[in-house]
């Protein structure tokens, strides 16, 4: 079947309508005036995943305390229309009515033109797409009060032989959805049978396989306020949260039907290529190189932390701008004082002004960290000088300091600040710390919410305009969030959120922790859309006087193995009038190569098995059949290993050779030879050696 397709056609008493592509085929009824999905099939194998419709849609209103729960099967068919062309794309667009009763007198129709309310639902096929889009729109209704509080996208129960794959838990913490904390207690993931991938079940938060055969099914809620489980005795749930008054109107979703061939492997890759693609807002800016003042540790073991003016500043700005491989004067904690963003008058006498036009002077741009909402870190004149703003539920553990509302007056003077900073500061990364993204409950009566619910989807439909915002202001500007859990739904706003904060242990074992994070999350979230742990190689729990006394083999091993994530923001970020000269010419050859070879950094694939500590493990940039492996030996023992061409996520041809060479000197590609997927190429590493293995460059 080529491209995309769609037909109608009559029936007694109603309709049939079928939509799909080179991937997916959905048949939808029209009986009696009701709609539902009678089939959803695999087009490549012609496969019927679906036993039963539960829902087709679902809406929950509410007005003064009152909630109204309508299935589809209480609206009507009142027409529908079917639009494209043959092999390009297929719209369908069902319009279905029904009309609200008032539950104070049962069984009597709101009177008036306002009581009918109308609902679109709308199923989109498109050709070389792997995946359906479905939504639904409510035009602007005559039914004030009421407001839209819940929808329900899909659910649907499929047959059982479909079951959930997830990544298999490796962490001893969980989230409630059952995704891995990898935050918590880092360095105690379990590294038993590391080479197995998957676990299959009942459950799933992204990914569906099928028994016996090479194929299945992702899905995906397109919406900041969307989500999605699969459970197989109850079926996939698609849903959002909502807020929206029904004189409005409102488009709801889409949700994301996709379908793969292969094993998991190429499922979560499908998955991620969806979102990348289709979803982030991060699309392919590159991590610039940073120079971060946190991770500074000073002579004699001195942390920088929040340490840092204008005078410490200027004078490192200097041999920052000798070096050649900076993009990014970043700013930590202890920029601010007063208010939430705004530049501590003390350290900084002629404003940040000064600061950001020696940095652009250079050449570089500036970062910043901010967290104006929770007030996790400091307590700012905003709590004594606006105590109507305050969150009286919520206060820190660290600062004792209250949070501030998103939805009171501060929520503008938050706006223009961070607009301020990339249009006159010259930011071009914004880390947002302390979790300002989850919306904490707020008890306070006259703020711009009156129940939890409204506040959570009002306030975060905030937080995203504004980094939108942001984006409009500069679009290569990075807003990246640390708001645990990782929720994939707010990256068509944020451009990454960080996945841990591994902070207490030293260089190496450091890196291997970090090297295991990235493996778990990387198969459930988009890759350039994940911020790494913070703390690099001059990190003070790094180790003693490190940039002096570590051995530089050690600090090597520690950069190189970062070279696919992290070494822009830890790698580079090192007080640089200690460390060695010969070190100082590796990191040099080093970001010049990876910023030659940039492109190739964007993606990553699964090679070998998961990071234990004990054996060989590593990384695969490849597009299209060409880039790179990174292969790490993580321990004080010589490994070979053979060439790991074969895995699923790398797609490589069989059949076909590929010139292999070693990149490892940062110099000039040497070569080992031409080999096919089943070819065994050994490659030998000596102890805490990293090798850069190009494929076809």
């Amino acid at each position: 079947m080529a491209g995309a397709f769609g037909y109608e056609r009559e029936m007694p008493g109603g309709w049939t309508f079928e939509i799909g592509n080179e991937w997916l085929t959905r048949r939808i009824y029209c009986v009696g005036g009701r709609i539902g999905t009678t089939s959803l099939a695999h087009s490549v194998s012609g496969e019927e995943y679906l036993v039963e419709t539960m829902e087709e849609f679902a809406l929950v209103l509410a007005r003064d305390g009152e909630r109204r729960e309508l299935s589809f099967r209480d609206f009507s068919y009142i027409g529908h229309s079917i639009t494209g062309e043959d092999g390009k794309e297929w719209t369908l667009k069902i319009d279905l009515e029904t009309r609200l009763e008032d539950t104070r007198w049962p069984g009597i129709s709101i009177p008036g033109p306002g009581a009918a309310l109308r609902v679109s639902v709308v199923y989109q096929a498109q050709a070389v797409r792997n995946f359906m889009r479905k939504w639904l729109d409510i035009p602007p209704t005559n039914l004030p009060g009421w407001v839209v509080e819940q929808v329900t996208l899909e659910h649907l129960r499929f047959k059982e032989t479909v079951e959930g794959v997830a990544p298999v838990s490796r962490y001893p913490e969980k989230y409630p959805g059952g995704e891995d904390n990898v935050h918590v207690e880092p360095d105690a993931a379990s590294t038993v049978e590391p080479g197995k991938r998957f676990d299959y079940g009942d459950r799933s938060r992204a990914l569906l396989a099928i028994w016996s055969l090479d194929e299945g099914l992702f899905f995906f809620t397109a919406n900041l306020l969307g989500s999605e489980t699969f459970d197989r005795p109850s079926g996939l749930l698609m849903s959002q949260k909502e807020y929206t008054p029904l004189t409005e109107g409102f488009a709801a979703g889409p949700a994301v039907m996709g379908a793969y061939s292969g094993p998991p492997e190429i499922g979560f890759k499908r998955y991620r290529e969806f979102l990348e693609e289709n979803w982030c807002a991060v699309g392919k800016k590159p991590v610039p190189v940073s120079w971060n003042t946190w991770f500074i540790t000073l002579k004699h073991d001195v942390p920088l932390r929040t340490n840092y003016d204008r005078n410490l500043l200027l004078d490192y700005l200097d041999l920052i701008c000798r070096k050649g491989f900076y993009d990014v004067l970043h700013l930590d904690l202890g920029w601010e004082a007063g208010w939430p963003l705004s530049p501590d008058r003390e350290k900084f006498p002629n404003g940040l002004d000064e600061v950001a036009r020696r940095a652009r002077e250079c050449g570089l741009d500036m970062g910043y960290w901010v967290n104006p909402f929770s007030s996790n870190y400091w307590k700012s004149n905003v709590e004594e000088e606006h105590p109507e703003w305050l969150n009286p539920a919520k206060t820190s553990g660290k600062s004792s300091a209250h949070a501030v509302c998103q939805m009171t007056e501060y929520f503008s003077y938050v706006k223009a600040r961070f607009l301020e900073l990339v249009t006159r500061y010259n930011a071009r990364v914004i880390y947002w710390d302390g979790g300002d993204w989850n919306i904490p409950v707020c008890t306070a009566q006259n703020h711009e919410h009156r129940s939890q619910h409204e506040l959570e989807v009002r306030a975060l439909k905030r937080l995203a305009e504004l980094v939108n915002q942001v984006h409009e202001a500069r679009p290569d500007a990075l807003v990246i969030g640390f708001n645990l859990p990782y929720d994939n739904h707010r990256l068509s706003s944020l451009d990454q959120e960080q996945v841990s904060d591994t902070y207490k242990f030293p260089t190496v074992k450091s890196e291997l922790i970090q090297r295991q994070q990235m493996y778990q999350m990387t198969f459930e979230h988009p890759y350039r859309a994940i911020s790494p742990s913070w703390y690099g190689v001059n990190w003070i729990d790094a180790g003693e006087e490190n940039l002096t006394k570590r051995p530089s083999r050690e600090l090597i091993h520690a950069e190189m193995s970062m070279i696919a994530y992290g070494v822009p923001q830890a790698g580079a970020s090192i007080d640089l009038k200690q460390a060695k000269p010969v070190f100082m010419e590796f990191l040099s050859k080093m970001f010049a190569w990876r910023k030659r070879f940039e492109e190739y950094f964007l993606v990553y694939q699964h090679i070998l098995g998961f990071p234990d500590g004990e054996n060989v493990d590593g990384s695969g940039h490849i597009i299209d059949g060409k880039g790179f492996l990174v292969l790490v030996n993580p321990t004080e023992a010589e490994r070979t290993i053979a060439l790991p061409l074969d895995e699923p996520e790398l797609e490589l041809s069989f059949g076909q050779k590929y010139e292999i060479t070693d990149w490892s000197d940062f110099e000039r590609g040497r070569p080992l030879g031409a080999v096919g997927i089943a070819d065994k190429l050994e490659i030998e590493l000596a102890p805490l050696e990293v090798k850069i293995i190009g494929v076809g460059v």
